[in-house]
């Protein structure tokens, strides 16, 4: 006899195993099984990494919700923080030429030069005094290509038009990396002799036996 065949016909009094099997049966039908959502296994799944105990009720369910936009805030500033460094890492060398600001000439750098040695900024003093003497090279026609040249290779390319002046190049050139990319203070008697290398080549004529291109 089954549970429906007695609810059909006249009230019966069952056993208490008959009754029993009967309410086994019926909570074995589907309608009856719940399953936790995938919002309350992660709630519980964060509540267990946060407080090391599982089970419901430790943290509310707009606290998870809370911790999840946390965790997703830092999780885009980290990659827009990445996506930021990316251009000026991509190739090295992207990130070390020498001139970095576009369409200025070497009367520009000069002036700024001039402006930062008013006011005792030394190591604006001996970066836009170095960018001068890059930017004079390529308006003198001496150097092609300037855009993303290095320090070291704008030095190496004027050591051959200028060889009384290849070692205080190299000087300057390696001064230029430590303050702009090393981030190391230079000094007020390097920072002006930059400021008279440029000031010398300025005044120098050229060896013109070859010129430097890419």
């Amino acid at each position: 006899m089954t549970p429906s065949s007695v609810f059909a016909g006249p009230p019966l009094d069952p056993s208490s195993p008959e009754a029993r099997q009967w309410v086994l049966d019926e909570l074995a039908k589907g309608r009856y099984t719940t399953e936790p959502s995938v919002w309350q296994r992660f709630v519980e799944w964060l509540q267990h990494l946060l407080t090391g105990q599982p089970g419901a009720g430790l943290i509310p369910a707009w606290g998870a919700a809370l911790v999840v936009v946390v965790l997703l805030a830092v999780v885009a500033l980290v990659v827009a923080r990445l996506l930021r460094a990316e251009p000026s890492t991509r190739g090295g060398r992207a990130g070390k030429a020498v001139l970095d600001d576009e369409g200025l000439s070497a009367a520009d750098y000069r002036a700024r030069a001039a402006a930062a040695r008013t006011r005792g900024d030394w190591d604006a003093v001996l970066l836009d005094s170095y960018r001068a003497l890059a930017a004079s090279a390529v308006e003198r026609t001496l150097l092609t290509d300037l855009p993303g040249r290095t320090a070291h290779e704008v030095a190496l390319a004027l050591e051959l038009v200028f060889p009384a002046h290849a070692e205080s190049l190299a000087a300057s050139a390696t001064e230029f990396d430590a303050v702009r990319y090393g981030h190391r203070r230079t000094t007020q008697a390097r920072a002006v002799a930059a400021a008279d290398l440029d000031t010398a080549l300025l005044a120098s004529r050229p060896t013109l036996g070859q010129l430097v291109g890419p």
